[in-house]
């Protein structure tokens, strides 16, 4: 094994890290994904992520299709607000944790 292709990562208060990292490329049978999943992994920054919130003033659903992934990726690493937007009541309201949870599952897949 080439040293200068392989190390591992040190840390001063742990010692030496159990992370190594390999330069190069992935052969194809070395990957865990298969073509499609590797496919549908890959998803462009600014495609628009639907989801659903619900209206806390009617209890209506509301399909909320105004954020990109790098906008939603952004509003949740900072853990800022994600606002719904309601057509019959005309109000905004942030979102709930739960439906921050939804979101975050559905970019992971």
């Amino acid at each position: 094994m080439d040293p200068a292709g392989s190390f591992a990562l040190v840390s001063a208060q742990e010692g030496n890290m159990p992370a190594h990292v390999r330069f190069g490329h992935l052969n194809e049978t070395s990957h865990r994904h298969s073509q499609t999943a590797k496919l549908a992994r890959f998803r462009p920054m600014n495609e628009v992520i639907p989801f659903m919130s619900r209206c806390p003033r009617c209890g209506v659903r509301q399909l909320q299709e105004g954020y990109t992934h790098r906008v939603l990726r952004r509003l949740l690493n900072t853990n800022s607000n994600i606002e719904g937007y309601c057509n019959g009541c005309n109000e905004f309201w942030a979102i709930s944790g739960l439906e921050r949870d939804g979101i975050i599952i559905g970019l992971c897949d």
